[in-house]
């Protein structure tokens, strides 16, 4: 549980999640996060403790850092156990593209009856090692950004979304990037060519549709097909924002520009001779280079009753 979730907002909540548990009769325990790596701590050592469900309680970090103590480094799962979910963050993406309930008691009654849906996870191996180096390894479950969404994340979650909301914190920030973020050059391997892009603003590489602040990617979700869609943005201006903006908030097809294009891929390496950095699930975790594939296991995760 992440009692700093929304900012500070949650410890309230906390309590009337664990007051809600108990008057279920569940046999549970629970601890109060520190950090993000605390929570991966206790996600992990819940796993190989041999509990059967591990309920990320907070909005997506929690989430994300719970999600990566389900798996080693090679894509495998450490368990069995289900991945649960109360939402108490600002922008529930995760929530939204797997109907998970968000309020306490649709959540707390979904634990409680167990629907379980297998989902896919992605994962993120950061290569940039010497050979005695053990490959850094990151887990997400909606969308990972390459470039200036990486820096955006930093910068929305320096603060500013706690005092002007989501949607105007995001937006606010990503403006003041502009002035002087710097575009990229990547080399990416895909489908065994190599290819060489200019001009880069930022890659997203995601599975499911809601990816960040509302954004919606106009893609045909189907968590039983294992396929990330490839959202690249070159050549962005204070100009172009707008339309851009229009067009992914939308959620509607758009067509391939020479500033936005999507597509699809099932997995794809990055390097560059920029330094360039990398986010999951709305949180920075490294720099290129970076293999995205699929992890081995797919993740139980528990969903509410009324698909």
């Amino acid at each position: 549980m992440n009692p700093a979730s929304h900012s500070g907002k949650s410890r309230r909540k906390c309590d009337e999640i664990i007051r809600r548990m108990t008057e279920s009769n569940a046999d549970f325990d629970y601890h109060f996060t520190k950090d993000m790596d605390h929570a991966l701590m206790l996600s992990r050592n819940a796993n190989l403790d041999g509990y059967k469900t591990i309920v990320a309680v907070g909005g997506d970090g929690t989430i994300n850092a719970v999600v990566n103590g389900f798996y080693s480094t090679d894509g495998f799962r450490l368990s069995d156990a289900s991945l649960g979910v109360i939402y108490t963050g600002t922008s529930p993406d995760f929530n939204r593209s797997y109907n998970i309930p968000l309020t306490i008691d649709q959540a707390v009654d979904s634990i409680i009856k167990q629907k379980i849906r297998e989902i896919p996870v992605g994962m993120i191996t950061f290569e940039n090692l010497t050979s005695t180096e053990i490959p850094e390894v990151r887990y997400f479950v909606c969308c990972t950004n390459i470039g200036l969404g990486a820096s955006l994340a930093r910068k929305a979650n320096g603060g500013i979304r706690r005092k002007l909301g989501d949607f105007w914190g995001t937006f606010l920030s990503l403006i003041r990037l502009l002035f002087h973020f710097k575009s990229f050059s990547a080399i990416s391997i895909e489908r065994s060519q190599e290819t060489t892009a200019h001009k880069l603003t930022n890659i997203s590489v995601g599975i499911t549709p809601y990816i960040a602040s509302g954004i919606k990617v106009p893609v045909s979700f189907d968590p039983r097909k294992k396929e990330f869609y490839k959202m690249t943005v070159r050549k962005l201006n204070l100009f172009r924002v707008v339309p851009l903006l229009k067009k992914v908030y939308s959620g509607k097809p758009f067509r391939n520009t020479e500033y936005l294009s999507l597509e699809s891929t099932t997995q794809i390496e990055f390097s560059s001779a920029n330094t360039v950095e990398v986010e999951a699930d709305g949180d920075p975790v490294g720099m290129l280079p970076c293999a995205i594939r699929f992890a081995q296991d797919n993740l139980p995760l528990i969903v509410s009753e009324n698909l």
